[in-house]
C-alpha cells in the first residue's frame, strides 16, 4: 500500500506544483493550511480492514464469530490490534467522561456514549477512531520535521 501511495503522492505533487520533497503528510492533513477533499490510501485501507476484522467478529452468525478469521494486512500493521486499540481509547473515553476543550466548558461539546451506542453507531465510532488514530500519528511525524512541520501548531508561541 504504501508504495501505491508513493507513487499516487508523486503525481498529486506534480499535479499541484509543489516541491517533490514536500511531505505527503501535509498533503492528506486536515489540521495544515493545505486541507485537500482527498484522503490518504493507506488511511483509507486501514479503516476498511478495520471494519472488515469487526463485521468477522461481531457476526450475527454463529459460525462466522467462530471461525477465527483473521483479516490479513501484511506485516506492519494488524487490523485486529488497530480495532482492540481503538476499543480500548472509547471505551476510556467513556470512563473518563465529558473534559474541557480548548475555553469550551464541560458539556459543550456532544459525545456518543460506548455503553450506550448499537452495533452501527459502534461500527461508526471505531472506524472514526482508527481514522483518528492516523491522523495523530501523522501530526506527529509532521511535529518532528522542523522545516516542514512548521504548519503544525506545537503550542510555541513565536
Amino acid at each position: 500500500m504504501e508504495k501505491l501511495e508513493r507513487k499516487i503522492n508523486s503525481y498529486r505533487r506534480r499535479w499541484l506544483g509543489v516541491p517533490r520533497n514536500f511531505c505527503s503528510i501535509g498533503l492528506y492533513s486536515t489540521g495544515s493550511k493545505l486541507q485537500m477533499p482527498v484522503t490518504s490510501v493507506v488511511k483509507e485501507y486501514k479503516a476498511t480492514k478495520t471494519s472488515h476484522a469487526m463485521m468477522l467478529r461481531d457476526s450475527k452468525h454463529c459460525r462466522v464469530r467462530q471461525a477465527g478469521i483473521e483479516v490479513r494486512t501484511g506485516r506492519k500493521w494488524s487490523a485486529n490490534r488497530a480495532l482492540k486499540e481503538a476499543e480500548e481509547h472509547l471505551h476510556h473515553a467513556d470512563i473518563v467522561g465529558a473534559v474541557a476543550q480548548s475555553r469550551f466548558g464541560l458539556d459543550c461539546t456532544a459525545r456518543a456514549s460506548w455503553k450506550k451506542a448499537n452495533s452501527m453507531e459502534r461500527r461508526s465510532m471505531l472506524q472514526k477512531e482508527v481514522r483518528k488514530t492516523e491522523e495523530e500519528s501523522g501530526n506527529v511525524k509532521a511535529v518532528a520535521m522542523t522545516k516542514q512541520g512548521s504548519w503544525s501548531d506545537t503550542g510555541s508561541s513565536s
